[in-house]
Formats: structure tokens, C-alpha cells, sequence
């Protein structure tokens, strides 16, 4: 019964894969579709609706290939570079002693490795948006699939400070550590920034709207048309979609496979 029971449970999985195989699959046959809008069109079309039905009228799919800008592009916090957003992170690595009970009914105590995130920063510069070679469209980026630019990483290892703790500087950021008691002990602080840089080039899908008052480029009102905000090109957003796709079809396969390997098998030890 239990070879049944986990063939079942399989062939669930399988199925799960398979259903996330297809929306990966609808994603990227959607895409291919789009062209790409010269945002002077945009422009240009959204002038025409809202003379004739007013303001909060206009809404269109549209997928945009250009620059990112904004009039007052940010400096980010660890790379020190011109960005029209980033996400600056700080990460604790530590070990905590933990105890557990071995196969032999044994208590055992090890160091075991843990990490929090300390510190977390994410801004956008005012003004964003992108633009193209016939003109500017802002970005309402907030609840899109960003892709980002790595900008920086550096892990750094606490070193003994007077107090008999650890501390560490990097970047204008200072932390001061606690000794090792309580059953930890600090490895270090590991210091990530992704972001987009200005003038990085951006591929762009969303809903070009005036909902806020303004025309600019934010999340559907429809769920099922997507919102990207990348700094990899269509071709490379494409293929990424492509690989996940073929990779949960494998997995659905393998998964039906053992599934009726295991349900036959089940079977035929029950009835023997």
C-alpha cells in the first residue's frame, strides 16, 4: 500500500510541474508576440484617447526597449555608482552550537551555520523611467519581476575589537559584534548591492496607463499579462523562460516514470 500511496504522490508532483511547465511556456509565447513600441507612439496614442475620452481613459500593453533615466539618478550605497535603484544588503554569517541526538540515541553538540540579514535598503530615484531614441516614459517599477545588475560583493571577517568582541567598517557601514558566548559565534558580515545602472539598457513589458494622473508604465490591471523590468535583453529573458520550461517538463516526466514504477509494483505486491 505504500509504494500506491507514493506513486500518488508522484504523479501529484508531476502533475504540479507540469501545470508550472505551461504557464512558463504561456509566458514566453506571449512575449514572443509583443513587438516593440516606440514610446513616441505611446506618447502619441495616449494624446489622442485622452482628448477625446479624458483623463484616467488610457490603458495598452506594451512592450518598451531603451535606457534607464531619471533626472535625479541616486548614488548607491556600497559601489558608489550612478543608479536609478538599488538594493544594498548586509548579512550576518554565524555558527550557533546546537544540540542534537545521534543515530545511536547520543546527544551530540556541533557548530552549525546560520545567516540573517542585518540590514536592507532598497530605493528608487524620482523620476525614473526609460527611454528610447524618440523619447521618455516613466516607470512605476514597484511590483514588477525585476532583473538586476550585480553592482557589488565583499564578505568581511569580524576582527577583535577592544571589548574583547568583533567589529568591522566597510563602506561607511559599521557594525560591532558580541563576543562569541550564548553558544555563537560571529564568521563575518557579507555585504551584496544589485541594482540598474543609469544608462543601462532595459527591456520593458507593462501596462502604459494614466490611472495615477500621469502616463506611465506600471502594473496590468490584468494579472495575467506580466510586468518586467529587465536589464537582460528579450532574447536573454526568453531563453531563461525556455530553460525553466524544459527543465519541469524532464521533472514531470521522471515524476510520472517512478510514479507508475512504484503504483505497478505496489500492486503486485499486494495482490502476491
Amino acid at each position: 500500500m505504500g509504494f500506491i500511496i507514493t506513486g500518488v504522490l508522484l504523479g501529484a508532483l508531476g502533475l504540479i510541474m507540469w501545470i508550472f511547465k505551461n504557464k512558463k511556456e504561456g509566458k514566453s509565447l506571449t512575449l514572443e508576440m509583443l513587438e516593440t513600441t516606440p514610446i513616441k507612439d505611446i506618447v502619441e496614442n495616449f494624446e489622442h484617447i485622452t482628448n477625446s475620452m479624458g483623463s484616467g481613459s488610457f490603458t495598452n500593453h506594451v512592450e518598451v526597449k531603451g535606457k534607464a533615466h531619471a533626472a535625479s539618478p541616486l548614488t548607491s550605497e556600497l559601489s558608489e555608482e550612478e543608479v536609478v535603484y538599488y538594493c544594498a544588503e548586509v548579512v550576518h554569517e554565524y555558527e550557533k552550537l546546537e544540540t542534537k541526538t545521534n543515530s545511536e540515541g547520543k546527544k551530540e553538540k556541533n557548530w552549525v551555520k546560520h545567516q540573517d540579514t542585518v540590514s536592507e535598503n532598497k530605493r528608487w530615484a524620482d523620476g525614473f523611467g526609460v527611454q528610447d531614441s524618440t523619447g521618455f516614459i516613466g516607470l512605476n517599477a514597484t511590483k514588477s519581476k525585476l532583473h538586476l545588475e550585480d553592482l557589488f560583493s565583499k564578505f568581511e571577517k569580524g576582527e577583535p575589537s577592544q571589548d574583547g568582541g568583533m567589529s568591522l567598517k566597510i563602506k561607511g557601514f559599521s557594525l560591532s559584534l558580541g563576543s562569541a558566548n550564548n553558544g555563537l559565534r560571529t564568521i563575518g558580515y557579507r555585504y551584496t548591492e544589485k541594482g540598474i545602472r543609469m544608462g543601462t539598457n532595459l527591456y520593458v513589458v507593462g501596462e502604459a496607463n494614466d490611472r495615477d494622473g500621469q502616463l506611465e508604465i506600471s502594473m496590468p490591471k490584468d494579472k495575467k499579462n506580466q510586468f518586467i523590468v529587465s536589464v537582460k535583453s528579450k532574447e536573454e529573458v526568453l531563453g531563461s523562460l525556455s530553460s525553466a520550461a524544459k527543465g519541469l517538463k524532464i521533472g514531470a516526466f521522471i515524476s510520472f516514470g517512478l510514479a507508475v514504477a512504484a503504483i505497478i509494483y505496489g500492486i503486485i505486491k499486494t495482490v502476491s
